[in-house]
């Protein structure tokens, strides 16, 4: 069967959006209506993101690659390495009407796809109070011709949907007095409000025939003793995260039986709008055969902390876009480092999930369903495709863009603990 095409697009971003915050994977959330229009979707049961925050798992949506190739390694990264190509880019200029909206536009400042991203109702101080059909308006002009349209929701993030209610509880305090599923109550309903009083209004304006449809969360959260909040630890529960999928001319979108990535969606799309591609990162076309092949594969998630995690504050959502002289400095001076940074990796299989400390070497290795510990005799076993996965990148140049001497340093020793160097 040839490759489909599509010449409509809708890429629909659930911020902080966990695998069991959804009605197939979880019949104890009340969304009747999103759940019957998805009801013919494709869903991928082992999709992991390739970082745990914001802005670097949305940097390898729309370049195709992983953090350490794009080179927002974590979310107080300032930029990307330059001249890496990505989909609002590539789309525009093969003649797409290119509509992008966010809850929170600010979060994507510095990087080179930020000026394609609009707030999703400009005459609004909240986002989330902003009128819902001048934000389908948007998406529906023009009539005709290609369109591609991304869609980011910030609800589900962090206070989920809670500021400004009195006495609202603490969610860390109730998970860490092991009231877990108490917290989630408020979580799930964050959840509920966006797929089943917002995100049904959208996609009902849209006729399936004509639009390829991709909704997807950024990252899990965690809601567990281990890991709180998603920037603080790599956790299954933040790695796996729902894709849900619908391509018109398919009678159901089947994903491939081993694990796919948020790398992933860059050369799918790229193929089905039909774009010459100069890409060789490792994404994988979703829609292409050989699903045995893809069954053994690794799929990398990184966090770096080593600047904290926290980007939306004014020191840089007020600075001037020439001051950002490199990755980490603002007027060449250094980020300050956060004393709880911490850099860390995992991989899985689509079964296993291995996660390792980078410079302590600390590892764990889980049933990424379950979250069950097992056993692990030889761990070289994933160091080693970790490494595989590191050493056979064909944009490992990109790191020769550092551009200040603070910056090398922590390239340096960023490479000196991965084993690049002695």
């Amino acid at each position: 069967m040839d490759h489909p095409r599509a010449d409509r697009f809708l890429l629909v971003s659930i911020d902080s959006w966990r695998y069991d915050a959804l009605g197939r994977t979880n019949p104890e959330l009340n969304t009747p209506k999103f759940d019957h229009l998805t009801r013919d979707y494709g869903l991928a049961e082992r999709f992991f993101v390739t970082a745990p925050a914001t802005r670097p798992s949305h940097a390898s949506l729309f370049t195709g690659l992983y953090p350490f190739e794009h080179g927002l390694f974590g979310q107080t990264y300032l930029k990307m390495f330059g001249g890496i190509p990505n989909l609002f880019q590539l789309l525009s200029e093969a003649g797409y009407a290119v509509t992008a909206r966010s809850e929170r536009p600010e979060v994507f400042r510095f990087l080179d796809f930020e000026p394609f991203i609009r707030p999703f109702d400009p005459s609004a101080d909240h986002q989330h109070l902003g009128s819902l059909e001048q934000l389908i308006a948007a998406l529906r002009e023009p009539e005709t011709g290609p369109r591609f349209c991304f869609l980011h929701f910030w609800y589900t993030h962090g206070g989920y949907g809670m500021g400004g209610i009195p006495g609202a509880p603490d969610l860390k305090e109730l998970v860490g007095d092991g009231r877990a599923e108490e917290a989630l109550r408020f979580y799930y309903a964050a959840t509920t409000h966006v797929l089943e009083f917002v995100l049904v209004e959208i996609l009902k304006q849209l006729s399936l025939d004509r639009w390829a449809i991709f909704i997807f969360g950024d990252h899990g959260e965690g809601f567990c003793p281990e890991v709180m909040s998603h920037g603080d630890c790599l956790h299954e529960n933040v790695v796996r995260v729902p894709l849900l999928a619908h391509v018109p001319g398919l009678g159901g979108v089947n994903f491939p039986a081993g694990p796919s990535s948020m790398i992933d969606l860059y050369p799918t799309i790229a193929r089905l709008a039909g774009l010459p591609l100069d890409y060789e990162g490792y994404g994988r076309d979703l829609l292409a055969p050989s699903p045995t092949a893809r069954s053994k594969r690794w799929v990398l998630t990184e966090l770096d902390s080593l600047y904290g995690v926290g980007f939306l504050h004014p020191g840089n959502l007020q600075t001037a876009h020439q001051r950002v002289t490199s990755r980490i400095a603002i007027d060449d001076a250094e980020l300050a480092r956060s004393k709880g940074g911490t850099r860390m990796w995992s991989i899985s299989d689509g079964r296993e999930f291995y996660r390792q400390q980078e410079r302590s070497g600390d590892f764990v290795l889980r049933n990424v369903v379950t979250g069950q510990p097992l056993p692990c005799p030889d761990p070289d076993l994933y160091r080693n495709a970790y490494r595989d996965i590191l050493h056979g990148s064909r944009y490992r140049d990109q790191q020769v863009q550092e551009s200040s001497s603070a910056e090398e340093r922590v390239l340096e020793e960023r490479l000196r603990d991965l084993g690049y160097i002695e």
